[in-house]
């Protein structure tokens, strides 16, 4: 079967179009990996502030007991003991928050570190295909020089 001129244009045309669009693969892949890096080290450092707050909370029983104080005054004891209680209220109140705050800072840097690691891991495993394919379109451009040359070979005329 022998080509056209228009088809080997044509057939040239795909090829240099696909060997330009593998080209810039690893340019994408390269914004990819350090966008999704830098995501992965704020998810890392979101796990830590939160440890960190969470941590930071257990002496929240000192200032339960410094809220309390040496005791009630004598004489105040019903007045005292609501007062205690509003404020140890109000300290663990302040306390739930920051727990929750911290724990969701935490699942948050998790699935930031999850989702990171994932893509990462996409653009490595794709690199490989691309890469395959840079080579095969290699190939198909040496096949379609020599089907140019067998072509061009069979039009010129034979002189007898």
């Amino acid at each position: 079967m022998e080509l056209t001129k228009r088809e080997i244009e044509i057939a040239d045309r795909y090829i240099s179009k696909r060997e330009r669009q593998v080209a810039q693969w690893p340019i994408k892949r390269w914004i990819i990996l350090v966008v999704f890096s830098a995501s992965m080290l704020l998810g890392y450092k979101n796990v830590s502030d939160g440890m960190r707050t969470i941590d930071d909370d257990k002496d929240m029983g000192s200032q339960v007991s410094r809220s309390l104080g040496d005791g009630p005054p004598p004489g105040l004891e019903k007045p005292w003991i609501v007062g205690s209680i509003i404020k140890t209220s109000k300290i663990l109140e302040a306390r739930y928050q920051l727990v929750t705050y911290a724990m969701m800072q935490v699942a948050l840097g998790y699935i930031q570190i999850i989702a990171g690691a994932i893509m990462v891991g996409l653009a490595l495993v794709r690199w490989n295909s691309g890469e395959r394919d840079a080579i095969i379109c290699k190939l198909l451009r040496s096949q379609l020089q020599e089907l140019e040359r067998s072509v061009a070979a069979n039009i010129r005329p034979l002189s007898n």
